[in-house]
């Protein structure tokens, strides 16, 4: 019989997850409001398409910014307390940013933007950091589920935006709006969302007692006091950075956010350019790559709940392997609608799964999420420069070989993101601590 607490456990736990759930659904759609207007914004600026990449890359360094110092952000405020201030800071961030573009005041424009990228990446490792907590309270995975609600989104703002564009409702307006009820469905939804506190990695002060005071002599007190200092010599102050599993994890997450950022760049422009697609045809190819990988997202909570992690990943990668290489070599239309869907389905695990990886160590996990995240996202934000440069060189569908070798990397290393081991239960009746 589950006892009572258990019980109003079990139902915090599911409230946890369904505000972290809203969260990700909200934040996707004030990212994707923006790179909606994107369009209206170039044609009120008359600005060409190098002073436009200016903007993007502002932002990208501004997220880069937030991402180094996020952990720092939510070791101190807590996930709860960073996802409020980070969402009221979007809020003013990017409407300021429109306004500024709209009035032609682009240099303090760009430097909202970057505001609006250090707010949004701090918010994004809080939303991972709370979400990775709440589906190990829950005992379910549900990253892949949150993910996709922050797809789901980004896709609804697209929606949204396009309606705006019909209506003509000038983009200062349309985001000062949507960004005003972003604040208030989050803070709604952040009530329901504790403000964990992840375990001190400091050992207890030797002034604390738990039992009798001993009786010492001095020359216990020496050799007690060297052993501490020898212990304080070696031991250096846990850094992910030093951590190989950690590493290892962010390399597998950066692989697949690479495949995911380079089909979002470059995808549609390599099928018009190398197989002679129609831009509409292109762009449709490119949404059945997103639907494909928003789905795969929706079922990963049974996925991982029947097959695990490890066969998941591996799983992922080989369908990135194989769709990507469909894409480069079969010059067939439907084959490379084929090979985007292949593609899609396969890079939905990598990110959320790393996530949930990194964070299984509680006493580390705020750490850990947030050097997996800043490696993922490097990647998401800077590859597709490198892949775009590779492509002016070699085509743009040779260009994307290299997204094979990073799968194989994801394939190869994908157990080192197996699940930890269940604690063992003591046996009935014996006493804590006592072996079963």
């Amino acid at each position: 019989m589950t006892s009572p607490n258990a019980a109003l456990r079990a139902r915090a736990a599911h409230r946890w997850t369904v505000g972290v759930l809203v969260v990700f659904a909200l934040l996707g759609m004030g990212f994707g409001s923006w790179l909606s207007r994107l369009p209206a914004v170039r044609d009120h600026l008359g600005a060409s398409t190098l002073e436009m990449s200016v903007f993007g890359l502002t932002l990208a360094l501004g997220s880069l910014t937030g991402l180094i110092f996020s952990g720092r952000t939510v070791t101190w405020l807590g996930p709860q307390r960073t996802l409020a201030v980070g969402i009221v800071g979007q809020a003013i961030a990017m409407p300021a940013a429109a306004a500024l573009f709209w009035v032609g005041a682009p240099v303090p424009a760009a430097a909202c933007l970057a505001l609006f990228g250090i707010m949004f990446a701090t918010s994004d490792v809080a939303m991972n950091v709370s979400g990775a907590a709440a589906e190990r309270e829950l005992g379910k995975p549900r990253m892949p589920l949150f993910h996709a609600a922050y797809s789901l989104g980004s896709v609804s703002s697209m929606g949204l935006g396009a309606l705006a564009e019909s209506l003509r409702i000038p983009v200062p307006v349309h985001l000062t709006t949507l960004f005003a009820l972003l604040v208030l469905g989050v803070l709604l939804a952040l009530r329901v969302v504790p403000n964990t506190a992840q375990a001190s990695d400091v050992e207890p002060h030797a002034s604390v007692h738990t039992g009798p005071i001993p009786t010492v002599t001095a020359a216990d007190q020496a050799a007690a006091a060297a052993a501490q200092a020898a212990r304080a010599a070696q031991k250096r102050p846990y850094s992910p950075w030093r951590d190989p599993r950690i590493l290892i994890i962010g390399g597998i997450a950066m692989s697949m956010s690479l495949a995911e950022g380079t089909a979002s760049d470059w995808l549609p422009l390599a099928l018009t350019d190398g197989r002679g697609f129609a831009n509409e045809t292109a762009a449709l190819t490119l949404g059945a790559f997103f639907v494909s990988m928003t789905l795969t997202r929706v079922a990963g909570s049974w996925l991982l709940g029947r097959f695990g992690r490890v066969l998941v990943l591996r799983g992922g990668a080989l369908f990135v392997i194989v769709g990507v290489i469909v894409t480069i070599l079969v010059p067939a239309s439907w084959a490379s609608v084929v090979g985007a869907v292949l593609w899609g389905i396969g890079c939905a695990f990598g990110f959320p799964v790393g996530i949930s990886a990194a964070a299984d160590n509680p006493r580390t996990a705020v750490r850990d999420v947030a050097a997996v995240s800043a490696i993922a996202y490097t990647a998401y934000l800077l590859g597709p420069m490198l892949i775009g440069f590779l492509g002016e060189h070699f085509g743009l569908l040779q260009a994307f070989w290299p997204l094979v070798a990073f799968a194989v990397f994801a394939l190869v290393f994908a157990g080192t993101a197996r699940e930890p081991e269940p604690a063992a239960k003591p046996a009935p009746g014996a006493a804590p601590g006592a072996p079963a």
